[in-house]
C-alpha cells in the first residue's frame, strides 16, 4: 500500500514538467522537413488562366503562400503579402496557392480584399499541399534563388515577419 504512494511523484512530476515545458513553445514553429532542401518541383494553372511552373522561377528568390477564402488569418495577412509584393516584385517572385478552395471563392476574396498582383495557383488535387507538408493555411514558404527552402512560417505574416523571412532569402535589410 505504501508503494503506491510513490507512484504519484514519479507519475505526476513528468506530467507535470512536460505539461509545463509545452506550453512555453510556440505552436507557429512547427518544424519542416523542406528547411534546407530543394522545394518542390509543380507546374499549375492560375486563376487567369495561364500555366506557371517551378521552372519559371529558377534563379529568383520566391515566396510561396497557401491561402484559402474561408481562412480568417488569410485576410489579416494578405495586406502584408501584398505590402511586400509591391515593395519587392522586382526582385522576387510570389505565388499564392488556393488551398481546398474553390475558384470562384477565391476571386470573390480577390475582389473584396484586393487584388495584389502576383498569381495564384490553384491545387485542385491537393497534391501540392502535401509536398510541401501543409497542415492548414496560411502557410507561407521562403525559397532562395538556388531553389533551397529557407524559412517556414505557420500561420499569418506580420510586417515583422516577413521582413525577417524575406531577408533570409537575400531580400531587404
Amino acid at each position: 500500500m505504501r508503494w503506491r504512494w510513490l507512484l504519484v511523484p514519479i507519475v505526476v512530476l513528468p506530467l507535470g514538467w512536460l505539461l509545463f515545458t509545452g506550453f512555453s513553445l510556440d505552436p507557429r514553429a512547427v518544424a519542416s522537413p523542406l528547411i534546407g532542401q530543394p522545394a518542390p518541383a509543380w507546374t499549375y494553372t492560375t486563376l487567369d488562366g495561364e500555366e506557371l511552373s517551378s521552372a519559371d522561377l529558377a534563379g529568383r528568390p520566391y515566396v510561396v503562400n497557401f491561402w484559402a477564402s474561408w481562412c480568417a488569418p488569410c485576410v489579416d495577412e494578405h495586406p502584408v503579402l501584398s505590402a511586400a509584393w509591391d515593395q519587392h516584385s522586382d526582385d522576387l517572385a510570389m505565388i499564392g496557392v488556393l488551398y481546398s478552395d474553390s475558384r470562384d471563392n477565391a476571386e470573390r476574396f480577390l475582389d473584396r480584399y484586393g487584388r495584389a498582383g502576383y498569381p495564384t495557383v490553384v491545387d485542385d488535387s491537393g497534391a501540392l499541399a502535401i509536398d510541401f507538408g501543409v497542415v492548414g493555411p496560411p502557410e507561407t514558404f521562403f525559397v532562395d534563388a538556388d531553389g533551397i527552402v529557407r524559412e517556414k512560417q505557420t500561420g499569418p505574416l506580420t510586417a515583422e515577419s516577413m521582413d525577417r523571412h524575406l531577408a533570409s532569402i537575400g531580400i531587404g535589410r
